[in-house]
């Protein structure tokens, strides 16, 4: 006899529960759509430019009569249920968002909404992964087009080859957008350069309109079209439907234009961040006019090339258009290795949302534009601008919650990833392993070109400490890493895989991920300070000019890091910074400088030595005398 268990049988139930609901919830919308003959049904899809389609549709629609249009993206089946439900005798318009991120996904809504106009912008690469080619992606969203009956309309982007094939085979009339010499409605010119608003030349029955909006971004002009070719549709003078056009705001989250108090201009573009769509608004940022552009780059989606190339690839586009450029998340190192530009001080990269802002608080200064590009759902960009007022304590990473975090409860509550106080302690949701053996980390910049250069010498005592252990180095998402046993205690070596300037980004993922304890972490660094052969110990302070140091700190949050400074000035030697540390060594001083790696390798011993076989607290303690 099979026996269910109680807690089975409440979930089985709360599963029936919710298909009921969902089932009901589509039976009265359908049931209430029969009700309304007198309203015009417009749905809108497509791969991008949905929502802001809808808005300004609904925008134009209400110059002639009522509109109910689908609440902010909520454009799921569900939501065009409820968008249909909300709609009354008195509307004289429905504008409905529809979706389409699998294949059959159309289905149900497009049965219920059954469209007297159907919009689709263009067919690309969103939901990539779930159809496995562009012409399934047209074929589904086709679905809402050929619902539309022969007495409706269609308005269709002519200069999608894919669209423009939907079209040709549709048997209702086709209003052609676009810039295509065909179009019913074409663009003839199309201006957006920040400070200065979008504006678009468009002609329509060998008329010529100036069309002025509140928006940003040339790429909006596929939007805009999409409203006034439905305007033209339902028998909205163009006239009326252009003066509507003027008060046309962006939605929230797309090319919307957010200023802090301090100054700082966001360009929000955060709702979502499929590859194929980084370049449009990379290309206003490189057009507008401000004194710095800063580019804050998520998680990057459906592209079938690797993270590794994608990244990087994302990484050399953004340093062409901006001052300084960020990514965030969990892939973000990899656009640390984007081939000649590893070295570039402007390209930085944050493991997670909190480090990035307590870096932007820094960085970011009045009259800089920052765009913020990225998944709403993965990433929450949109806390970096809430952040610049003071008004975030949730830094959860990846929550899955669709709400943009301004409407989010949970945006007071304190959560989300470890931050290290000044006295070296670590909290929040990482667990510390009071048993993970301490970590050497050895800065220097990976790649054979760096070989053998002052800059490396923490790299190089580790990578002799490894040598002499003949220990193998295992390559990780953070870098490389091994055991070797010093004193008698186990010990891991870590060597950043990222540049110098970044190690704090990767040595703080490391230690997330790991459970090591920064109290029992030695950092080894070149030193310019100190004479070639010497070496001095350092239990916290300012990082003294060091980059690779400051990234440190300023990733951790703490200079509360004991660190083993190698001397690399050869005597005498006036040069600057950068000359020096990255010159090749004659034989004389690269003999100095083995006598400093030496001399570090002793001191590493004496204080693995003082860690071994102690708790963390105890070690806390005797870092912070």
């Amino acid at each position: 006899m099979l026996r269910v268990g109680p807690e089975r049988i409440r979930t089985m139930w709360r599963d029936v529960r919710w298909q009921s609901n969902y089932v009901q919830l589509y039976m009265r919308a359908l049931l209430h759509r029969l009700c309304l003959p007198r309203v015009t049904f417009v749905g809108i899809t497509g791969s991008a430019g949905k929502t802001t389609a809808k808005d300004l549709t609904a925008l134009v629609l209400e110059a002639a009569g009522p509109c109910q249009r689908t609440l902010r993206s909520n454009n799921r089946p569900t939501g065009v249920a409820e968008t249909i439900l909300a709609t009354t005798r008195r509307h004289r318009y429905c504008v409905a968002e529809v979706s389409a991120s699998r294949p059959g996904f159309l289905d149900r809504p497009v049965r219920l909404l059954r469209p007297d106009i159907a919009v689709l912008t263009m067919v690309a690469r969103d939901h990539y992964s779930a159809f496995r080619s562009v012409e399934a992606i047209a074929a589904e969203k086709g679905k809402l087009v050929a619902a539309v009956p022969r007495h409706g309309a269609a308005v269709l982007n002519i200069d999608d080859p894919l669209v423009r094939a939907i079209g040709e085979r549709c048997a209702c009339r086709v209003i052609w957008i676009g810039q295509g010499e065909e179009a019913t409605l074409r663009l003839r010119s199309v201006r957006s350069a920040y400070p200065e608003p979008l504006t678009l030349e468009v002609e329509y029955g060998g008329e010529v309109f100036e069309v002025y909006t509140g928006l940003h971004g040339k790429h909006l002009a596929l939007p805009v079209l999409a409203a006034l070719g439905v305007g033209i549709a339902a028998g909205v003078p163009l006239d009326a439907a252009v003066a509507a056009l003027a008060a046309a705001r962006p939605a929230e989250g797309r090319m919307e234009i957010v200023r802090s108090s301090d100054g700082v201009t966001f360009l929000r573009d955060d709702w979502k961040a499929p590859h194929w769509s980084l370049g449009l608004p990379l290309a206003f940022l490189g057009e507008a006019r401000a004194a710095r552009k800063v580019a804050v780059i998520g998680t990057i989606a459906d592209s079938p090339s690797s993270p590794a190339r994608r990244y990087a690839r994302a990484a050399r586009e953004a340093l062409q258009v901006a001052d300084v450029v960020v990514f965030v998340g969990p892939d973000a190192l990899h656009a640390l290795r984007a081939g000649d530009l590893t070295e570039s001080q402007s390209l930085n990269a944050f493991t997670d949302l909190r480090a990035a802002a307590h870096f932007l608080r820094t960085e970011l200064r009045a009259g800089d534009l920052v765009l913020l590009k990225g998944s709403n759902r993965a990433d929450h960009l949109g806390r970096l601008v809430l952040d610049r007022e003071g008004l975030v304590q949730c830094w959860r990473d990846r929550c899955g919650m669709l709400t943009f975090c301004g409407h989010c409860p949970q945006l007071s509550i304190p959560g989300g990833p470890s931050q290290v106080d000044a006295s070296g302690s670590a909290s929040g949701t990482v667990t510390v392993l009071e048993d993970a053996p301490p970590v050497l980390v050895g800065l220097g910049n990976p790649g054979e070109r760096h070989r053998g250069t002052p800059h490396n010498a923490g790299r190089r005592l580790l990578e002799e400490l490894a040598q002499a252990s003949h220990s193998e180095w295992q390559a990780q998402s953070e870098g490389l890493v091994t055991r070797v046993i010093i004193e008698q205690t186990p010990v891991t070596l870590f060597l950043p895989g990222v540049p110098m300037n970044q190690s704090g980004t990767a040595l703080r993922a490391f230690l997330q991920r790991t459970g090591a304890d920064l109290r029992r972490c030695l950092l080894v660094h070149d030193d310019i300070d100190i004479p070639l052969g010497d070496v001095r110990l350092k239990r916290n302070g300012g990082d003294a000019g060091h980059r690779g140091v400051r990234s440190v700190i300023g990733a951790l949050g703490t200079d509360a890091v004991t660190r083993v400074r190698i001397g690399v000035r050869p005597p005498g030697d006036e040069r600057s910074g950068r000359a020096l540390v990255l010159a090749r060594l004659s034989a004389e001083q690269e003999a100095l400088l083995v006598r400093s790696i030496e001399r570090g390798m002793a001191l590493l011993r004496t204080e693995v030595r003082g860690l071994a076989g102690r708790p963390a607290a105890a070690a806390a303690a005797s870092m912070g005398e």
